[in-house]
């Protein structure tokens, strides 16, 4: 009888290779590897921490998950890729990566200036086009990538899980709110740093040739415009009626005459 010890059993329901506990685990794995989003999760955490060998509260054990997948997400090469990069080309005020466009903020029917994203999830639609989800330190969002991105030889061959894309004058809409989506086209991408590339040195990063940047245009809405086009088209007045043709119109006082 094959005896199945408490390490391996959380591997077989996690679907990860445990080595000394799951936290630790947890910072050393690729980025797609941490508890699933949601309710599940916290099934997920709980099963964890009752096979683990030091068992603490379900919320204390999934709160220190969460925090291990975030130290473990934003020390990757490829986030320090980003801050390197957007600091040395002063993409945004002061070089600072803190000072982009976040998620956590974003608002439907928005314009982002420059955000940088973390990709967590990688699913084709089938038609060409991806859906993702991104993530950053305020928040996660999911997107729609146009085909023309994943066969650009220059960011194509780097996306996937783990990599963290920078992204300039890309627009956020919403068919059911509060969920936003960010619809991502080949001109809203920057640049893109694979999940398995080196790690950032100075030199190597003054080598790179410096963005086009698109300046953020922010133009004040058209309110009759937009409730004109809300409005029943069978309701709505013409712009522009024809002028009365007098010629057609009959005279009453040389008729009586």
């Amino acid at each position: 009888m094959q005896v199945t010890s408490k390490k391996e059993k959380a591997s077989m329901i996690a679907g990860l290779e445990i080595e000394d506990d799951v936290l630790s685990f947890l910072k050393k794995c690729d980025s797609s590897s941490s508890l699933i989003p949601g309710p599940a999760g916290n099934i997920l955490a709980a099963m964890l921490n009752r096979i683990s060998d030091d068992p603490r509260t379900t919320q204390q054990f999934a709160e220190e998950v969460a925090q291990a997948t975030f130290e473990r997400d934003f020390n990757s090469n490829a986030w320090k890729w980003a801050e390197m990069y957007i600091k040395h080309h002063d993409i945004v005020k002061d070089g600072d990566i803190n000072n982009v466009t976040h998620l956590g903020t974003a608002k439907p029917f928005e314009t982002l200036h420059i955000a940088v994203c973390l990709v967590k999830e990688c699913i084709p639609n089938g038609l060409g086009d991806m859906k993702l989800n991104l993530k950053d330190t305020t928040g996660s969002m999911k997107a729609s990538l146009h085909n023309k991105v994943l066969s650009d030889p220059k960011f194509g061959p780097h996306i996937g899980v783990g990599c963290v894309m920078i992204l300039n004058h890309v627009t956020t809409f919403s068919a059911y709110p509060p969920n936003i989506y960010l619809n991502i086209v080949l001109t809203n991408v920057i640049n893109v740093f694979a999940v398995d590339i080196c790690p950032p040195t100075k030199e190597l990063v003054m080598v790179t040739p410096k963005p086009v940047i698109r300046p953020l245009k922010v133009d004040p809405p058209n309110i009759a415009e937009i409730m004109r086009k809300l409005r029943n088209p069978f309701l709505q007045i013409p712009s522009s009626s024809k002028p009365p043709d007098n010629n057609n119109n009959t005279d009453t006082s040389n008729t009586m005459e």
